[in-house]
Parts: structure tokens; sequence; C-alpha cells
């Protein structure tokens, strides 16, 4: 147990930094358009086709960066949270490695089929949209559910905090998308707060096992401490 929590956090961090740094060196890369981090959506980044689709104008040099960094991403989380799962006992362990691994597959969905006019064409624009369902989805309800099971406990109540707030942000900002859609708003940057919110979840989960990795030390430190001082005391 003392190594699954180091090796659980330092993959819920690594998965995150790939993401984020592929996300930025993907955008940095379109020229004409510009990307818009506020009006165009993530999976634009992946499109391998230049084009105009759902009205916005797509040319993404990079693509193969945000679709390797969706992947990567997606299997990194599958396998933080299976390592986080065994951390946790009950009904919650199995529901942790479950929606862990449907996350996954619609990460690896969303970088493997992409959102473009030709997927429309070609039929495979379905799949591409079912990964990113399960994918958003599936990390938000992770996320919430959690956040509901950590806050029973003192130890776990702040990450039980920041699962819930995230999570529920990051459904409501799923509605709200299909419920602005078309509208005019900047839809960009409302799925971001749906996408974004895995992100935090994931970076929050990784400072909370290390933390109470490295609480969980003190005890033994201090009993130790308390036996030393005894055993002095006695001579």
């Amino acid at each position: 147990m003392s190594r699954i929590r180091p090796l659980a956090a330092a993959t819920f961090l690594l998965g995150p930094a790939i993401y984020l740094a592929a996300e930025a060196i993907t955008a940095a890369a379109w020229k004409s358009p510009s990307y818009s981090y506020a009006d165009n959506w993530i999976s634009d980044l992946g499109s391998a086709t230049a084009g105009v689709f759902q009205g916005r104008e797509l040319d993404s040099p990079l693509h193969v960066v945000m679709n390797s960094g969706f992947i990567v991403q997606g299997i990194l989380f599958g396998i933080a949270t299976v390592l986080l799962s065994r951390t946790i006992s009950g009904r919650a362990r199995t529901f942790t490695a479950v929606m862990g691994v449907v996350t996954m597959i619609g990460y690896i969905l969303v970088g493997t089929f992409h959102g473009s006019l030709q997927a429309q064409q070609n039929g495979t624009l379905a799949l591409h949209f079912t990964g990113a369902t399960l994918a958003i989805l599936g990390g938000n309800v992770l996320a919430l559910v959690l956040g509901i099971h950590w806050r029973k406990t003192p130890e776990t109540r702040l990450i039980g905090l920041v699962g819930l707030v995230v999570g529920a942000f990051g459904l409501v900002s799923v509605v709200a998308l299909f419920l602005t859609f078309g509208a005019g708003l900047p839809s960009g940057a409302i799925e971001r707060g749906s996408v974004y919110t895995i992100v935090i979840w994931q970076v929050a989960v990784a400072i909370a096992l290390l933390r109470s990795r490295a609480d969980s030390r003190v005890p033994r430190v201090a009993a130790t401490s308390a036996s030393a001082g005894t055993a002095s005391t006695g001579n």
C-alpha cells in the first residue's frame, strides 16, 4: 500500500501535464485561423482535416500531438484510478476502477476518431462524440461520487469537497454546453468547464495521496520517539 499511493499520485500528475502541454503546443501551431480557447472546442485541435465544421474553421497542423495527448491522458487516467481503487474499500473500490476504465476508453476514442466534416461524412463522428461523452461524464461523475464518499471521513473531507465542487461544476457545464449550442456563446470556454474539472480533480487527488502518505508516517515516528524517550527515562 505504501508504494501504491505515490505511484497513483505520479500517474495522476503526469496525465494532466502531458494533456495540457499537448493542447498548448497544438493550439500555438494554428496560424490561419488562429485558435481560440473561448470559441474553438478542444477536439478541434485533433481534427486531421482542414475545413469548416459546425460553423468553426479548422486547420490543425499538429493534430497528431493533440490526439496523442488525448490517448496518453486516457491511459494514465485509467492506470491511476485502478491504483487509487486499491486504497479504497467497499463498493466504492469497484466503482472507481470501472469509471476509470470507462473514462480511459472515452479519451482513447476521442484521440482516435476526430471531430471534423470528414468524420461526419465517413460515419466516425458518432464514435468521437461517444468517446467525448464517456470521458467527460465518466471523469466528472467519478469526482462527484468519490467526493460524496470521501466527505464522510474527516481525513478525506477536504478532497471530498473538492470532488463534489469540480464534479458538479463539470456536469453542469455539460448541460450548459448542449443547451446553449448555436446560441453564439463561447462554446469552447463552456466545454472547457466540463473538461478542465477532470484535470483539476486529478491534480487534487494526487496532492491528497502524497499528503496522506506523509501523514501516515507521523504516528510511527512519534511512537518511535516516545519509546526512545521512555527507554531513556528508564535508564
